[in-house]
């Protein structure tokens, strides 16, 4: 080993003397590789940008962290084990890019002019609307007690031992991407239990498979996520909702002091429609590039509610004041409302014409329901057309004020309220006008005089024989 070093050694020092290479050369040699490597290394410990872009957020300048937080004292927590327990609460994020991003809003190829005059939120409670049966539709056992207040949080590690959790876990790899459907056309929710579901592919679940195929609420027209598991893929495809005109932003405020052991405070000057979409990025390095997405279920107790996946539990109710916690702490970064051109329960449109055509105004329409309660739901308008929003799926009789001068074949029509064409439900009146009797069998002026005279024939008879 010994000689065979030292004739490799004397081998290089022959090598340099033979090519005349001098001591000078390779000092520099190594004195470049080594400022080379300086520069890379400091290049990948710079810090991440934390400049927060975007004008759909009112973060203030106190509320913005340009470092990352100590370890908290003992004096800093309320009870150390309900904080380290509460950590597991928080989402994990989707991949996100080591420095800054800012993704500009996407222009619409095609303009459109949606519909915004119905209520897209109607019927709809934090105990009973469609987004919450999405997510009894994975499995997952709702409880009174899941719209905990901060005493009774429930932790995500305790949901799993009540047994309200699904079969389905976190799944990071992004193999389900939430559109699968089974054979009969529903949500393959065994595919969904072997390969996991992340926050992203669960809106596409809910918002592209559950609402369509089990609710029959038609989302089709709606611009997708171009990855349906990154979570900022669906930010990009919200703000298509929003430049399309079918959803808009809320504003708000968020704070919780600088400190990832303190409950959010989050302040919204409205109330949130149940079903918006809930944009969050990270904690650290607050960029316009979503992290974490989620779907508001209601505001209960003082906390906004979500439904979402998070962590290895799946798909669960979470809150959002408590999604600022490690492991992975989170920031409020945008929330947009659902999209105002799909229905979430059912709407009648009356159409009240004439045997030409033409439209008739002011017609006053009802609907009787199957239990027999009527509803007047207002007067045709230019258009002789009036709508009816947030009625219940089922059978109605639709009935019109015959309106002067008019007839029609029938006043009353039976209609059922079903989820097809958007759940909008269509009913066409047509009426007639009344037409005047003519008097065609006016007696003559000539029969007049005939009967006059017949009178005065006879008076004059008389007159003879009395003469007589």
């Amino acid at each position: 080993m010994k000689s065979g070093f030292s004739r490799a050694f004397y081998s290089v020092i022959g090598f340099i003397v033979s090519n005349k290479i001098t001591t000078a050369i390779i000092l520099a040699s190594i004195a470049g590789i080594t400022a080379a490597a300086i520069i890379v290394t400091s290049v990948l410990q710079a810090p991440a940008n934390v400049t927060l872009s975007g004008n759909n957020t009112n973060q203030t300048s106190s509320d913005m962290v340009s470092s990352i937080p100590q370890a908290p004292t003992s004096n800093e927590e309320e009870t150390s084990s309900e904080e380290d327990a509460s950590s597991e609460d928080a989402p994990v994020s989707s991949q996100q890019p080591t420095t800054s991003s800012k993704v500009e809003p996407v222009v619409p190829q095609k303009p459109v002019t949606p519909n915004t005059d119905f209520n897209y939120n109607s019927n709809m409670s934090y105990d009973n609307n469609v987004f919450l049966d999405a997510l009894k539709y994975t499995g997952y056992k709702t409880d009174p007690r899941m719209w905990g207040s901060y005493k009774n949080y429930v932790l995500c590690s305790q949901k799993r031992g009540l047994g309200w959790l699904s079969n389905i876990t976190y799944d990071d790899y992004g193999r389900s991407k939430g559109y699968e459907t089974t054979a009969n056309g529903l949500p393959d929710i065994h595919y969904f239990e072997q390969k996991g579901l992340v926050c992203a592919s669960y809106v596409a679940y809910v918002y592209f498979n559950y609402l369509p195929n089990v609710a029959g609420i038609d989302t089709s027209m709606l611009p997708k996520a171009d990855n349906p598991v990154l979570a900022n893929d669906w930010y990009k495809a919200a703000k298509q909702w929003v430049n399309l005109g079918y959803s808009r932003y809320i504003d708000f405020t968020a704070s919780d002091n600088g400190s990832i052991y303190q409950d959010l405070k989050l302040t919204v000057n409205e109330e949130i429609p149940i079903g918006s979409l809930i944009f969050l990025n990270n904690w650290y390095n607050r960029t316009d590039w979503s992290t974490h997405v989620s779907i508001y279920a209601g505001k209960v107790n003082g906390y906004h509610w979500v439904t979402h996946v998070g962590n290895e539990n799946g798909p669960e109710m979470c809150a959002i004041e408590r999604m600022n916690r490690l492991p992975h702490p989170q920031w409020m970064l945008a929330i947009v409302t659902p999209p105002s051109n799909i229905r979430f329960a059912p709407a009648i449109e009356v159409t009240v014409k004439d045997d030409k055509g033409k439209a008739i105004k002011d017609v006053e329409i009802s609907v009787k329901s199957a239990n027999g309660t009527v509803t007047n739901i207002g007067k045709t308008n230019a258009n002789g057309k009036v709508t009816k929003e947030g009625l219940s799926y089922g059978k109605y009789e639709v009935i019109q004020k015959l309106p002067s001068g008019y007839t029609c074949d029938a006043s009353t029509k039976t209609v059922t309220l079903t989820t097809k064409n958007n759940s909008l439900n269509t009913v066409t009146f047509v009426d007639k006008k009344e037409t005047k009797k003519e008097d065609n069998q006016k007696p003559t002026e000539s029969s007049e005089e005939k009967n006059e005279n017949s009178s005065e024939v006879i008076t004059d008879s008389s007159d003879t024989e009395t003469d007589e």
